[in-house]
């Protein structure tokens, strides 16, 4: 028989041993799990008194928050679908007698049970207590006088009578199904009067939960593991003090539940209990909170979920910014059993462990959190996500930073790792925050300038900042070197590390030892690796040796030069210019209007993620550009077109292999099936979590397959003469598509598909695993030597032998009862006319063949695993793969762009031999906004293409006026756009375009303040123009946008007029700089190297007396010259500000104009002037006489 799981409620109310009589200990003990089962439990007399639920306090501090309150779940009963189903993994836990009377409610849901499941719904408040898996015999007499449910007996279709009504078993899964998907229906009172509403606040009870009365939970009285408040600087928020004299009253379950909540304060615990994730306390205060769950019944918090929702569950948990910790029965009660006759102890908990912390930055995407990674058509984002840690050296003297930084995608097991000095206003910083999507930091306490601090806290204002201790957390350089060492990780012999980390290893030195120039870079890389440690999941990330360098967007040496070698080199866009020009999400614009959205066509999540690569840092290698230009010319003309279909359709059908490589190579370390604490997990649908393993590496196989054909499809194009130099690289290669053949036919004949997916284990096939094959090979020899023994016997004593069992006792040799056979020969059992023997012949050829076919049962169960193991073996072969088909998903997303797109597409040319530079555009769009404007119906853009042409025949600083709205921010962003696309090999939406190589985009543009980082809108401006002066060359680009509008007119004319001095005379580098000071016109009309220009406008009612009668029309095509006005009042009447209001503004804009003349005699010739009435002959007079 099946052990039983008692009620939820007893295991955090059960007295412990220390305080029961002997004599109840053990009546109740828990090695008597039948006794448990035939006793019927009391009806109480007290059967009127109710458990009320308990308001939530906001007493208590932690890193749990206050709940809002939650609504009892009232409980359907649901028969299970079958008797005894799933119980051998449950626990029993007794109740003391005084909580039996108490709540005589829960006894009746016991009792009336029966082989039903108890679950909430929201739809009836009955007065018991929620047992799970709790099978009890049905008491007749029961049903009819004790219990507010009928159940029925006749009828499979009408399982509940919930009043007396009947209710279909369809309706009732269906409402069982979305309480446990947290969908529950909440039944909303909606009061029409004042009174109601006060009665409905009376009925609130005001008691509280357990925990908020617990003091060492009180704000003021929280200690960390060590005893150390909160105000210490050592203080741990990841570990709570709970007193040991607390911790001893406790049920031995509640002791379990509080010592690892003592390690794990910080995060939410899912404690497996039976086949249910349970929460208490402040966790179950959290859970219902950000799940929409309702709490169970009792006088302390309670939550759960069963164990199939738990993926779903935990993933809106973090999401809502939690840590998560899966704790796991790792032993069965009979091993509890067994243990307890070991150890001579009597334990009455199975054993739980931590097998996995996470949170968002340690998302793996495994099997138990539910992702199908094998689908093509997974909605999963692809977009990497990243954990980064930072480690800071300040020079307070500079007041500049060295940092050191380390991240990684933990679904892809890709880290990066880099250092770098950065200047006063941490640009490089900035650009890296920008260009890595970061979704959780961690940053060392105490060593973190306050500068940095603010940049973190205000660029990363909604992501999850962790400040690790110093050294015994956060790493030191030796520290992580000394522990990757361990053969676990990287081993003793630093030749066998990643490149990238043995480069920062010192050469001289015979066992692995830091260099002193990467000293930050890798006590970032401590702080990741801690991080992954105590996430479960270290080795599984550095294992997969997927370690790069991270290059910072700095400016080299060689780019002041006037000759540069563009090999190699990129164009480099820091944080400012990416949120600018809105080339990726950024959070803050629609992600619709960004450049990546329009151009990304791909068709797999690793070629979406190499496209956003590509669009961070394009590339200025003049044999990259050009292989790329070429590829998506053949891909776009008609002699592709055949293969880009079969291709596009080809691709689509692959899965994320990127993601699936990493899931593949963990479940096949051997490290996990060893000594990782879910090696020792029970799981009850083990073999659901197999077929979802196996599937998965069957989706890798057959991705790979995929690749393959394409390869195959374009080899065909390629030996008819067509392609590419780039796409032969990528597809043409015969060799790598054999190699990768070979090893796809090796997995394809290693087992049989559907048995491995019925079965959800892989046997091997013979001649596929030579460990295996050996035992096979030794299991039959055993029993040969077996059947050879037999032979002989009954050779000796003339008489027909065969092998049986009895019982536990396997072969036996069963003879003729009347044979007579020597005192060897011991007899075991006997039936009518055989008597069977065994000899120590026997026995120890039984023992022989036992041993090996354990070894082979052994192997047998580790096959799975190790058919993992030896597919993560050809890492390298399948992730070049990966690299070779991703690139040409990109190439194959330009080249869709480019055919698509509506208007007229070009293919930039690029002179990289001209000495200055120069851009030149020919009826050029901006891709985002001209999409965003076309009408699908009449297939026409309102739109208008302009010409820019920077430097060559014209004057590489443009000076920019215009009337307000009329395009000048457009344009410049446009140019800046076009550029960027030129530089990733992309054809652009224009005529035609020329131009040299861009080393760096610089962009002042728009006025925004940054509040969380201390930085008002004026100091933003300045200081992106300061970047701008000190780091730009005559081959950068730069858009200055309005400089100088976050001061005082005087102020902001003088230092526009100051900075554009600066570039026109020093730089001379392409540069827009639009402004509305008309005065700086003036000084620069002139200027070699300033060409003025501004935006087209027509103007209808031109009044001088009431500005609210004009009628401005926005041409938006740029043209020479400068333009008179900002028609600013007419922007103020496009706004709806009251035309009184603008009037009244437009006459003191007349008298700030009039006081700025300074002599008093032509001030009033001004006023003579607009006087109406003046005699002219009068005005022509005095003007004479000035």
């Amino acid at each position: 028989m099946s052990k039983r799981q008692s009620s939820l409620m007893s295991f955090f109310t059960k007295t412990p041993k220390s305080e029961k009589p002997e004599e109840e200990v053990k009546e109740k003990s828990v090695e008597e799990p039948k006794s448990l089962k035939n006793d019927t439990p009391k009806i109480s007399n007290d059967s009127e008194k109710k458990v009320l639920k308990r308001s939530n306090s906001k007493t208590v501090s932690s890193p749990v928050k206050t709940p809002r309150n939650a609504s009892k779940r009232p409980k359907v009963v649901v028969c299970s679908s079958s008797e005894g189903e799933d119980d051998d993994g449950d626990e029993d836990f007794e109740m003391k007698e005084a909580e039996e009377h108490e709540s005589s409610d829960e006894s009746e849901a016991d009792e009336n049970a029966s082989d039903c499941e108890v679950v909430e719904s929201p739809e009836s408040t009955p007065q018991s207590t929620p047992k799970r898996g709790g099978k009890k015999k049905i008491s007749k007499p029961l049903l009819a006088e004790n219990t507010p449910k009928s159940v029925k007996m006749a009828g499979k279709s009408k399982k509940v009578i919930p009043d007396g009504e009947a209710v279909s078993m369809a309706g009732v899964l269906d409402k069982m199904d979305k309480i446990m998907d947290g969908e529950g229906e909440r039944k909303r009172i909606v009061e029409k009067t004042t009174g109601a509403k006060n009665k409905a606040v009376e009925l609130e009870p005001a008691e509280r939960f357990d925990h908020e009365s617990f003091d060492f939970l009180k704000p003021d009285k929280i200690r960390d593991g060590f005893k150390r408040p909160m105000s210490d600087p050592e203080y741990d928020p990841k570990t709570l003090w709970v007193p040991p004299d607390f911790h001893q009253k406790q049920t031995p379950g509640h002791r379990q539940w509080w010592t690892m909540k003592s390690q794990h304060f910080d995060t939410i615990l899912l404690f497996k209990v039976g086949k249910f994730y349970e929460t208490y306390h402040m966790d179950a205060v959290e859970v219902v909170r950000a799940l929409n769950i309702a709490f169970m019944r009792g006088s302390y918090a309670h939550a759960g979920f069963p164990e199939h929702a738990a993926s779903k569950f935990a993933d809106q948990l973090m999401n809502h910014g939690y840590k998560v910790a899966r704790i796991e029965q790792t032993e069965t009660p009979q091993m509890l059993e067994e243990r307890n006759q070991k150890t001579k102890t009597k334990e009455k908990v199975v054993r739980r462990e931590v097998c996995r912390v996470t949170s968002n930055g340690t998302r793996t995407y495994g099997v138990l959190d539910g992702v199908d990674l094998g689908s093509a058509s997974s909605t999963l984002d692809p977009t990497a996500k990243h954990l980064l840690a930072i480690k800071e050296f300040h020079n307070p003297e500079t007041g500049k930073s060295s940092y050191g930084v380390c991240m990684i995608d933990t679904t892809t097991a890709h880290i990066r790792i880099g250092q770098f000095e950065d200047d006063d206003y941490r640009s490089q910083l900035r650009t890296l925050l920008a260009n890595v999507i970061v979704v959780q930091a961690i940053v060392e306490r105490g060593s973190i300038s306050s500068t940095t601090k603010s940049i973190i806290n205000g660029i990363l204002f909604s992501v999850p900042v962790e400040h690790l201790l110093p050294k015994k957390q956060f790493m030191t350089a030796e520290d992580v070197v000394r522990i990757v060492s361990n053969e676990d990780y990287y081993g003793s012999d630093a030749s066998e590390w990643p490149e990238v980390l043995k480069g920062m290893l010192e050469d001289s030195s015979i066992l692995p030892k830091p260099s002193t120039d990467w000293q930050l870079a890798l006590s970032a890389f401590g702080a990741i690796f801690w991080y992954l440690r105590d996430s479960l999941i270290d080795v599984d990330m550095l294992s997969m040796r997927n370690v790069t360098i991270y290059n910072s967007n700095s400016m080299e040496n060689d780019q002041k030069k006037e000759k540069i070698d563009w090999n190699g080199k990129n164009l480099i866009l820091d944080g400012t210019a990416l949120e600018n020009l809105n080339i990726v999400p950024n959070g803050r614009d629609s992600h619709l209007t960004s450049l990546y959205y329009v151009i990304n066509k791909c068709s797999t999540p690793f070629g979406r993620r190499l496209l956003r690569s590509w669009l961070l840092q394009p590339t200025c290698d003049p044999k990259k550009l050009e292989q790329r230009q070429k590829a998506i010319k053949w891909l776009v003309s008609p002699d592709a077109s055949s293969f880009m279909t079969t291709a596009t359709a080809t691709l689509k059908k692959i899965p994320d292999l990127d993601r699936l490589l990493q899931k593949i190579h963990t479940i096949g370390l051997k490290y996990r099936s060893e000594k990782h604490p879910d090696s020792r997990a029970i799981f009850f649908d083990t073999i659901k979590t197999n077929q979802k393993k196996i599937a998965e590496l069957l989706a890798a196989i057959d991705g790979f397959k995929l690749c393959n054909k394409l390869r195959k499809e374009y080899i065909k194009v390629q030996k008819e003469g067509e392609g590419c130099e780039l796409l032969d690289e990528l597809l043409g290669n015969e060799q790598e598509m054999e190699e990768v053949d070979e090893n796809i036919y090796f997995f394809e004949k290693m087992f049989d598909r559907s048995t491995a997916m019925k079965d959800g284990k892989i046997v091997p096939n013979a001649g596929c695993d030579e460990e295996y094959d050996e035992a096979l090979n030794r299991v039959k020899e055993a029993l040969n030597e077996l059947n050879d023994y037999k032979d002989s016997v009954a050779k000796k004593y003339s008489c027909s032998i065969k092998f049986v069992d009895s019982g536990k006792v396997k072969y036996l040799l069963e003879m003729p009862e009347n044979t007579k056979v020597s005192s060897s020969f011991e007899l075991k059992s006997r039936r009518k006319g055989f008597i069977r023997y065994s000899t120590p012949d026997s026995e120890q050829l039984v023992a022989a063949l036992d041993a090996v076919e354990k070894e082979k049962s052994k192997l047998g169960d580790d096959a799975t695993r190790r058919v993992f193991e030896q597919f993560g073996h050809k890492n390298p072969i399948w992730l070049e793969t990966v690299k070779l088909v991703s690139s040409f998903d990109v190439l194959t997303s330009l080249a869709l762009f480019a055919k698509s797109s509506p208007f007229e597409m070009c293919m930039p040319e690029f002179d990289f031999n001209a000495t200055d530079p120069y851009l030149i555009v020919d009826k050029g769009v901006h891709p985002c906004l001209a999409l965003q404007s076309r009408n699908e119906v009449t297939q026409t853009t309102s739109f208008i293409a302009n010409s820019t042409t920077m430097g060559a025949s014209e004057a590489a600083v443009m000076l920019l006026t215009g009337p307000n709205m009329g395009g000048k921010s457009t344009l410049m962003r446009q140019t800046a756009v076009l550029a960027i696309l030129a530089h990733i090999g992309s054809m652009v939406p224009a005529f035609s375009m020329r131009l040299t190589p861009i080393d760096r985009i610089f962009t002042r543009i728009g006025a925004n303040d940054r509040i969380m980082c201390g930085e008002s809108t004026f100091f933003i401006e300045l200081k992106e123009t300061d970047i701008m002066l000190k780091n730009a060359t005559k081959h950068s680009l730069l858009l200055v946008d309005e400089l100088g509008r976050g001061t005082s007119t005087f102020d902001g004319t003088a230092i526009a007029s100051a900075v554009l001095q600066k570039i026109s005379d020093d730089l001379a580098c392409r540069t827009f700089f639009s402004t509305h000071y008309h005065s700086i016109c003036d000084s620069f009309t002139n200027h070699p190297n300033v060409r003025l220009a501004h935006m087209k406008c027509v103007v209808d009612k031109e009044n001088n007396e009431d500005p609210t009668m004009e009628d401005v029309t926005f041409l938006y095509e740029l043209e020479s010259g400068i333009c008179p006005k900002s028609y600013g009042f007419y922007a103020a009447k496009l706004a709806g500000i009251d035309h009184q209001v603008v009037r009244n503004a437009y006459l003191e804009s007349n008298k700030f104009a009039s006081n700025l003349i300074i002599d008093p005699k032509i001030r009033h010739l001004v006023e003579c002037a607009r006087d109406d009435n003046f005699d002219v002959g009068e005005l022509k007079r005095m003007i004479e006489a000035i």
